[in-house]
């Protein structure tokens, strides 16, 4: 199977914002959330 193409941390951030998402913690992860869920980005 080929390998997916990634994307950047900082990348999925601001898409995630642009999503209605807000950081609420960073650390070795981002934690995101819209107020219902939370999401976490690795760097």
């Amino acid at each position: 199977m080929p390998k997916l193409p990634g994307i950047s941390h900082q990348r999925a951030v601001k898409a995630f914002q642009k999503a209605g998402f807000r950081v609420i913690r960073e650390g070795k992860h981002i934690s995101m959330t819209d107020g219902e869920r939370i999401i976490i980005i690795p760097l």
